[in-house]
């Protein structure tokens, strides 16, 4: 892509062809993302970047330029990723977690019908065996088990991994540098990247599906760095396009 500050290019590379941000100019953004929780909420709306609204963005420092990154281009961002509220819908508990319970998806029409959102999966003094089995209907009691364990490992998780915990961050390793369309990145980057300005910092919020899965991410060492299930949160911003 053609670079989308041409003079700004000159100066750091001698040539045109793209934008980065020098190394001071990087460390001035991971300083203030390492206080971005103080700051002033941002009145901006967030921004569906998926049809089902399960990935996000809210601009908190606007681009330049009109050109955004097209599939095969190469990208470079800074970021900071954090573990995100729980907050699921229905649908969120259907689609993302009910899905991936082995055996269960015949009982989708009963969480659709008694809304059962994230709070009350999470609910132990709500997602009880009686609950389950007249509720939802679920006779058989294997199938009754496994909810109620699968519900409890998800409550007990969200107590391990509070929200707001850093699990991530470009800060030591300098910018994450990929190419667009390739499926090296994770389904979220893919979507909200594209809808990027060069300069631009957002907020990316999306789903596990979008993300690290039913699986999570561990490290080689087998410690969890990522839980199973969980909705993240990206400090992230463009610096190559």
């Amino acid at each position: 892509m053609q670079a989308l500050a041409l003079s700004c290019a000159m100066i750091l590379h001698g040539v045109a062809g793209f934008t980065i941000f020098p190394a001071a100019t990087r460390n001035s953004y991971h300083n203030k993302l390492a206080t971005h929780h103080e700051m002033s909420p941002c009145e901006e709306e967030w921004i569906p970047l998926c049809d089902n609204g399960a990935v996000k963005k809210k601009i908190l420092e606007e681009g330049s330029g009109d050109a955004l990154a097209q599939p095969g281009s190469e990208v470079e961002v800074d970021y900071v990723g954090t573990l995100g509220e729980q907050d699921w819908s229905v649908e969120d508990v259907v689609e993302c977690w009910l899905k991936n319970q082995q055996g269960l998806d015949a009982v989708a029409p009963a969480f659709l019908s008694s809304g059962v959102d994230g709070t009350m999966l999470m609910d132990s003094s709500i997602f009880t065996d009686e609950f389950v089995t007249n509720e939802l209907c679920v006779s058989n009691k294997i199938q009754c088990k496994k909810l109620i364990m699968a519900s409890k490992r998800l409550a007990k998780q969200q107590q391990d991994f509070p929200v707001g915990t850093e699990f991530d961050s470009s800060a030591e390793r300098g910018p994450y540098k990929f190419t667009l369309g390739k499926g090296k990145s994770i389904q979220a980057y893919e979507l909200c990247v594209p809808t990027m300005k060069y300069g631009e910092r957002s907020l990316l919020l999306c789903r596990s599906d979008y993300a690290y899965g039913a699986e999570g991410f561990r490290r080689k060492t087998g410690e969890v760095i990522v839980p199973p299930f969980a909705t993240l949160c990206f400090d992230i911003k463009l610096l190559k396009c």
